[in-house]
Parts: C-alpha cells; sequence; structure tokens
C-alpha cells in the first residue's frame, strides 16, 4: 500500500511539472500557436527592364518605381521559431495598384522575444499597371520576397520588429516590334512577354504575440 501510495505521490507531482515545463521553457514547447503580423512597407525599384523593339535593337527603361505596402499576415508558429502563414495586402506604385496574396514561412533565430529572424513569402498579385510612354501596361503574376530582421519584446503579447528586404515582381504585359523600310512603311507587331522587377525596400510591423 504505501508503494503504491508513493507512485501516485510521484505521479501527481512530477507529471504536471513535466507538462507544465514546455509552457516555462519556450525552446521546448512544440504547440502551434497562433500568430498575426501586420506591417508597413517602403521600398524602390532596381535595375532596368527591356522594352519596344525598333528595328532589331530593344530598348531598356529604368524601374524607378517607388512602391508603398500594407499587408498582414496570419498563421501558426511551430516551437516559436517556425512560422507558417498566409499574407493579404495592397501594395500603391507609382503607376499601378496590386493586391498581393503571399504563402508565408519564417523562422526565429531562437524562442526568446527579442531574436534575429527570416521570411520568405511567396505568391502573385492581382491588379495592373498602367501605361506610359516608355511601356504597355501590365497585370500583376509571381512574386516573391525574401527579409532579414529583428524583433524586439515590447510587452507579453506583443513584440516590434523591423527588416530589410528583397522582392521580384513579374508583370504580365507587351511590347512592340517596330519595323521601318527605306519608304517610312511602319509595321509594328504586339509581342507578350513577363517583365522582371526588382525592388530593395525596408518593413516595419507589429507581432501578436
Amino acid at each position: 500500500m504505501r508503494k503504491v501510495f508513493l507512485y501516485v505521490l510521484f505521479i501527481s507531482i512530477i507529471l504536471p511539472g513535466k507538462i507544465v515545463h514546455p509552457q516555462e521553457n519556450p525552446s521546448e514547447d512544440r504547440s502551434l500557436k497562433y500568430f498575426n503580423k501586420t506591417e508597413t512597407g517602403f521600398s524602390i525599384g532596381i535595375g532596368s527592364f527591356k522594352t519596344d523593339v525598333v528595328n532589331g535593337i530593344q530598348k531598356s527603361v529604368r524601374n524607378d518605381e517607388i512602391v508603398f505596402t500594407v499587408q498582414t499576415v496570419n498563421g501558426f508558429k511551430y516551437m516559436n521559431k517556425i512560422g507558417l502563414g498566409l499574407s493579404l495586402g495592397a501594395e500603391i506604385w507609382q503607376n499601378a495598384l496590386l493586391w498581393p496574396i503571399y504563402g508565408y514561412l519564417s523562422y526565429d533565430a531562437k524562442p526568446a522575444g527579442n531574436t534575429f529572424f527570416a521570411n520568405i513569402y511567396i505568391g502573385s498579385a492581382i491588379g495592373k499597371r498602367n501605361a506610359t510612354s516608355f511601356y504597355q501596361e501590365g497585370k500583376g503574376a509571381f512574386a516573391l520576397s525574401i527579409g532579414i530582421g529583428y524583433k524586439m519584446k515590447l510587452s507579453k503579447k506583443l513584440r516590434f520588429m523591423y527588416e530589410v528586404f528583397y522582392k521580384y515582381q513579374a508583370l504580365e504585359s507587351s511590347y512592340n516590334n517596330i519595323l521601318m523600310d527605306a519608304d517610312s512603311v511602319v509595321v509594328t507587331r504586339k509581342v507578350d512577354y513577363t517583365v522582371p522587377l526588382n525592388f530593395a525596400g525596408l518593413r516595419l510591423g507589429i507581432c501578436f504575440p
């Protein structure tokens, strides 16, 4: 009887401690926890892209777009380090308005409140870019963003974060293939193509928890 009593006492004291312990030590917490991240960003175009072809010579235009972004990410975090979610947002360009939808994956260097992190967004954008005198209009397509940053604990359920990032945004558009002969006869043919646009930027945001 005494052995049974000691066994029950062991189970009632030690086992709850084992269950509670992962909550006290975030690095051992293997549960899934919901998180929300809301952020705003600013980015500028880098590089250039090809446009119209005139008599076999293709022109190039500098990517001078300036983009303001607001987006929110909802998902779940595993072991307080690996995050997986879905991002919805809006992007205001100089010559476009896009609505990006991304799958989101992140990794925190450590489960503590203050830590470095890296993330990747992969998805597509809905919306269009207006035409200018240099290029045709285009529609949003595949997009990819990779960032690294740092988050700081403001309270038990609130984090502030900032990051630098690179973004690739494809646009489905077209260019004119223009041929002029000796008699000044102009023949124009429209060709569909994918425009590769590159950006570099900064994001600021808050995260719960």
